[in-house]
């Protein structure tokens, strides 16, 4: 994960003064069992006020009470989100509802425990689907690996009649009209029906390949996933300008347009699948190159000298992954102190790696380009951030 603005919010939580109260729970998949969700956070709440006056003695829980006390009365989730994130210090607190259901745990720590967060968001994907037949095309749009049907506008050249409009002519002379009062935009030619219907959709195929760029792709900047029969397949992709369409996944089967909430939900689950597949192959490739040049580093104290150098560009860290230590604002590395013994050095590596502009993914030991806690990339010259 890059550094995105609810990355950087935490990033700007832990410059103020801690220790920090980091709270992570799951929510309820129904809106209206909204009591068991309260009943939990004030659990867990109770349960980070005991630790804080036992362990942390010269903290006052009043300051971390009343940051708590501003989600009192907001609601907790949403129809989407799993669960819950809250980071809380003496001076401020930030919470973010996140795609996938979180275990309930309480930890305090010298900085945000940002871990959880990035591994919530590990391989969650949003990417637009098109739904394509030989005369007519849906548009499904998938955020945070969950889909649902986009509904077109009514000007949206949804099938071949609405982009090229009636036909006019005859077997030999074809012509096919938008429509309007001169006629609109028109395409035509000579030759057979056959010959007639196949321009036609290659014109159709063009006009929606424009639409969807110019509408979709080019205003959110997110990948298409093209689902049509291996012939719509090849025809497709050689007439379309769209740099937004996916290379890599291609999914050759008929597109269900008549009922296509029916499989939306397996198709995406299997567009995922491939998209992490490939995702995990672009990790490995990466670090076997990294390594051949020498740039990889798995030893934990050269992980934090390169964090402190801003030399990291790719940290791996498996999830679970623990060891006391951090390092402090002062870049100074630090495993002895008391602010060090309930910290976790590898969140502070994500920190800083982050802060420098370099990816962090929290990933489970089967997808860890080495069988270890931690490994990096380092960038091919130190940057300055």
């Amino acid at each position: 994960m890059a550094l995105t603005e609810e990355f950087r919010e935490v990033l700007t939580l832990k410059n103020s003064p801690g220790p920090f109260i980091s709270l992570f729970m799951p929510l309820s998949s129904s809106l209206h069992d909204v009591s068991a969700d309260r009943t939990q956070l004030n659990s867990l709440i109770t349960k980070a006020k005991h630790e804080l006056t036992h362990n942390y003695t010269a903290s006052d829980w009043s300051l971390y009470a009343r940051e708590f006390d501003k989600f009192e009365h907001d609601p907790l989730g949403n129809a989407d989100a799993r669960g819950l994130v809250i980071y809380v210090g003496p001076t401020g607190s930030r919470s973010f509802k996140v795609a996938r259901s979180l275990p309930s745990k309480v930890s305090i720590s010298d900085k945000p425990e940002i871990l959880p967060l990035i591994a919530a968001r590990e391989l969650n994907f949003s990417y637009d689907i098109l739904l394509l037949g030989r005369d007519m095309f849906r548009l499904a749009r998938v955020v945070d690996n969950k889909p649902e049907l986009v509904k077109l506008p009514d000007d949206a050249p949804q099938t071949l009649q609405d982009a090229l409009g009636s036909e006019l002519g005859s077997r030999g002379h074809w012509q096919r009209s938008t429509g309007g009062d001169n006629g609109g935009t028109q395409y035509s030619g000579t030759g057979s029906l056959d010959t007639a219907e196949n321009a036609d959709r290659r014109n159709f195929f063009m006009i929606v390949d424009e639409y969807l760029f110019k509408n979709f792709s080019n205003q959110d900047h997110r990948s298409l996933i093209l689902v049509t029969d291996a012939k719509n397949q090849g025809n497709f992709r050689k007439l379309s300008q769209n740099t937004y369409l996916n290379k890599d996944v291609q999914i050759a089967q008929v597109a269900n347009l008549k009922e296509p909430m029916t499989d939306l939900q397996t198709l995406a689950t299997k567009i995922t699948g491939q998209l992490e597949k490939a995702e995990m192959e672009t990790f490995e490739h990466k670090y076997e190159q990294a390594a051949g040049s020498k740039r990889t580093v798995t030893d934990l104290g050269a992980l934090m000298e390169a964090a402190v150098a801003g030399q990291i560009e790719m940290l791996f860290v498996r999830s679970g992954a623990s060891f006391p230590g951090r390092i402090s604002d002062q870049l100074q590395i630090d495993t002895t102190s008391v602010l060090s013994r309930d910290n976790n050095v590898y969140n502070d590596l994500a920190m800083l790696s982050l802060s420098h502009g370099g990816q962090v993914h929290v990933l489970p030991s089967e997808q860890m380009p080495i069988a270890g806690n931690a490994a990096a990339i380092l960038r091919s010259t130190v940057t300055n951030s």
